[in-house]
């Protein structure tokens, strides 16, 4: 089942991104479809009510991310900066994994990891058999 973009329920959860100016329904609807790179609307470790809302979380991750960008605030922590010969510091992601870490720089990802650590108590994979989202394999094997 495909889920599709509902604008008006986004601008609702989101009111960050509201305005129809700044953020056109356009460029809406093509970062929700670059939102399904990484979260699958078929994916089964969400339950089907919560999968609209993590797809909402993904886009409103990534356009957090590009307005950062655009407005020069890097998405990393800075621990030290200095200007003669230009000398830039950054924190060492403070994270397990990349993916936890790119989603820790808004706090739109810092739900979406929530979501998906609750979703996934038996742990989360990527890629794979389908069958590694349980513990054991078919026929009782690991």
């Amino acid at each position: 089942m495909t889920i599709e973009l509902d604008i008006a329920s986004f601008r609702i959860n989101f009111p960050a991104y509201a305005s129809e100016t700044d953020y056109p329904d356009a460029r809406l609807n093509s970062q929700y479809a670059i939102g399904k790179c990484y979260v699958a609307d078929n994916d089964c470790t969400l339950p089907e009510e919560c999968r609209e809302y993590a797809l909402q979380l993904i886009l409103a991750h990534l356009l957090n991310v590009q307005d950062s960008i655009a407005s020069g605030r890097p998405t990393q922590i800075v621990t030290s900066a200095t200007e003669g010969s230009v000398s830039v510091s950054l924190a060492e992601p403070p994270n397990s994994d990349t993916w936890s870490y790119w989603l820790s720089s808004s706090p739109y990802g810092l739900q979406l990891i929530a979501m998906l650590d609750a979703a996934s108590a038996g742990g989360f994979f990527v890629g794979g058999n389908e069958e590694r989202r349980g513990f054991r394999k078919i026929n009782g094997g690991f």
